[in-house]
């Protein structure tokens, strides 16, 4: 954790922060005061694990800026499950809140990351006491849930090209928001998050390549044609 810097102040307190997600965007000023006396912010490197798996889970993680990989650590395995890629504006840890003691997943920085660790007492507070920032939290549990669940359905029913396919559709529409994006994940990310050994993950990018889907100069992708990229994903 050395790499690690605290930079709490004023000026990157809740109330003036201008990264606030949709749940801190329902609080008044006392309720951004009460976050900010029980939070610190962090600073990762790429690579840097931000919590890991089965250790205490006494706060939620707030993405303030940057790009987080969570993930599942397999036993005996020397590959993990990629469950999420969450960039700026998500949260994390929150089944912690009332739930699981410890974390069930690892979440770890892939480009360089701000992080507002928050008290997980504060939190349920807040939710407890305001119905709109309630509401948001289930919304980014069901957010979180249902990229889950469209990662299994991928990793368990699709063949290669429509896994990648997903991938890239997901990290278009909802990581990076448009079709041209400097690819932050490495090709063994990109391996855990379809399911593929990083040799089929560049076999494939070098066929969509080559099909005229997708641009790749040096990881700047972009998609090409993205209503075909869409048709293979449907069939799989």
């Amino acid at each position: 954790m050395n790499n690690i810097t605290e930079t709490v102040d004023e000026k990157n307190s809740c109330l003036f922060c201008q990264n606030k997600s949709s749940c801190f965007k329902q609080l008044n000023n006392k309720e951004l005061d009460l976050s900010n006396e029980h939070r610190v912010q962090l600073n990762f490197k790429p690579g840097e694990t931000i919590f890991k798996q089965g250790s205490f889970a006494n706060h939620v993680h707030f993405v303030k800026k940057g790009l987080v990989k969570l993930y599942m650590e397999i036993p005996n395995s020397e590959k993990n499950l990629v469950l999420n890629i969450l960039p700026n504006g998500h949260l994390m840890g929150l089944p912690s809140i009332y739930g699981n003691k410890v974390y069930t997943y690892t979440a770890t920085a892939i480009e360089n990351t701000t992080i507002c660790i928050i008290e997980n007492e504060t939190i349920k507070a807040l939710i407890e006491n305001n119905g709109k920032f309630a509401a948001e939290v289930i919304k980014t549990m069901n957010y979180c849930s249902n990229s889950t669940f469209a990662r299994f359905i991928s990793l368990t029913h699709k063949q290669l090209n429509g896994r990648l396919a997903d991938a890239l559709i997901y990290l278009a529409e909802d990581i990076y928001k448009s079709h041209i994006f400097k690819l932050s994940l490495s090709r063994a990310d990109l391996g855990e998050l379809t399911g593929m050994s990083a040799m089929s993950v560049v076999k494939v990018i070098k066929d969509f390549k080559d099909n005229k889907i997708i641009k790749n100069d040096d990881g700047n992708i972009e998609i090409v044609n993205m209503p075909l990229l869409k048709r293979i994903s449907e069939i799989g």
